[in-house]
């Protein structure tokens, strides 16, 4: 059946050609040349095709000639690294009730992980902070990230086991950038912007970069922060000459402003680039929903929102 299928394919193609071909052949006049040689030229395009098709079933053919059982072999196995990272493992034979108690387990790791660190202990003499710094030098790797960073967020409303001090000591002390938006925005939060006034100041000039890739990325960690007096540090991009960077310029003011910031994409509601003219007015009619004081300090969903996923 399949051999027959095949040869249909084959013939069905030089068939429905050859019925094209002759059909604009009739339509045209004798002394039409030019035309002519437009339909020689997709003769030549069509014998191509049919010879890249016939290279590609056969290596097919071969390919599944010599390939292994994927029933057998098309699993990924489930380890835990010595570090304490996590590797995404599940084996694709696995039921569906297996899977889900894997799952179970890595969940529950990753809580009683999130428990030890807030949880003070007269076993254990060390702050939040010393355990935090522990712990990430120890367990490097983004799913220990994202247990760090929701451990701080979970301590926002408790200045006993994290104090405003270990906070901004958190800040200072600490190189990762996920953590010290995040300690900087639980201090928002606590209603000091000072980090993130620093964090800003420090993300803007890096929008001074010659390098495209290197301004968007800017831009993104600056809309993670969701503070309204970003918007200020953004504006200047919503001017740039690469369009990826006017566009993420955009997408970031969205994340950060307010009422008060309408007037930053009024520019571009009618901009030549029908991206960026559709992206500007979807930003205004966002904008006009918040109050000019909307942003002035983080919210809660806002930081949780940008937190990284922990895995599950």
């Amino acid at each position: 059946m399949n051999t027959i299928t095949g040869l249909h394919k084959h013939f069905l193609l030089p068939a429905l050609a050859g019925a094209a071909i002759c059909y604009s052949v009739m339509m045209l006049s004798n002394d039409d040349s030019q035309q002519l040689n437009k339909i020689t030229e997709l003769e030549n395009k069509i014998l191509d095709l049919q010879f890249l098709l016939a290279q590609q079933e056969q290596a097919l053919t071969t390919a599944q000639q010599y390939a292994p059982d994927t029933r057998i072999h098309n699993t990924t196995q489930i380890s835990t690294a010595n570090n304490g990272e996590k590797i995404a493992t599940i084996s694709a034979s696995k039921s569906p009730a297996d899977a889900e108690l894997d799952a179970a387990a890595v969940t529950a790791n990753s809580n009683q992980q999130l428990k030890e660190l807030s949880t003070l202990s007269d076993r254990d003499a060390r702050s939040f902070s010393e355990k935090l710094t522990d712990f990430l030098a120890q367990n490097p790797g983004r799913d220990n990230l994202a247990i760090a960073s929701k451990s701080i967020v979970d301590l926002a409303n408790n200045h006993s086991i994290l104090p405003d001090y270990a906070l901004e000591s958190l800040y200072q002390q600490q190189s990762n950038e996920e953590i010290k938006r995040v300690a900087a925005q639980v201090m928002s939060l606590r209603g000091d912007n000072r980090l993130l006034e620093q964090h800003i100041a420090k993300l803007q000039t890096k929008l001074e970069s010659d390098t495209p890739q290197e301004r968007q990325q800017a831009l993104v960690a600056l809309a993670k922060t969701g503070y309204a007096n970003a918007a200020t540090a953004i504006a200047p991009l919503l001017q740039d000459s690469d369009t990826g960077v006017k566009l993420d310029a955009l997408l970031a003011l969205r994340a950060t402003g307010n009422q008060s910031h309408i007037r930053m994409a009024e520019n571009l509601r009618n901009d030549p680039d029908p991206a960026v003219s559709w992206l500007a007015n979807d930003v205004i009619s966002q904008l006009q929903n918040l109050s000019e004081q909307a942003r002035t300090k983080v919210a809660s969903n806002d930081i949780a929102a940008n937190l990284l996923p922990i895995a599950q």
